[in-house]
């Protein structure tokens, strides 16, 4: 289960647990190093933080290029939290029109027949590399929560930077 901020047990990371985008892909150049300084903080394997810059960028690229349109002035909200000792929990929150990731139907195989359809690789990479996924409706947005867990039996199954 995905812990949320206001969840009891879950604690803060203090002034690096929350990083405030606005809606252009140039902003994305200051993800990289917040994801690397929460690495550093939880000491995370450089597959694991491979993982998460994966799925943090695609997010975030996905709701400045689909959910606002590349339409600047807005804002996307990157919080972690840390869920125990086992997991953390990155958030995305924007004020794009609703959408829910998970609802996307599934791929085909890579490599298979079917290529009618176009896009959704992103949600293909949220999904092979996060360990957890959850889309809540927020009023007048989104909220996608994406989870990882921290201890090493997980991060074998994951996919290997290239």
């Amino acid at each position: 289960m995905i812990c949320n901020d206001m969840e009891p047990g879950s604690h803060q990371l203090g002034d690096t647990d929350q990083l405030v985008l606005r809606s252009k892909l140039s902003d994305m150049e200051r993800l990289s190093p917040w994801i690397d300084g929460i690495a550093s903080t939880f000491g995370l394997e450089d597959r694991l933080r491979f993982a998460i810059r994966l799925c943090l960028e695609e997010a975030v690229s996905n709701v400045i290029r689909h959910g606002y349109a590349n339409k600047e002035g807005e804002l996307i909200t990157v919080h972690c939290a840390e869920c125990g000792d086992d997991q953390i929990v990155f958030t995305v929150e924007d004020d794009a029109a609703p959408f829910n990731p998970l609802e996307v139907a599934e791929l085909p195989g890579i490599g298979s027949q079917d290529t009618e359809q176009s896009g959704g690789q992103g949600i293909r990479l949220l999904r092979g590399f996060a360990d957890t996924l959850e889309y809540e409706p927020k009023p007048g947005g989104n909220r996608l929560r994406i989870g990882f867990c921290i201890t090493a039996p997980s991060l074998s199954n994951r996919g290997t930077p290239n």
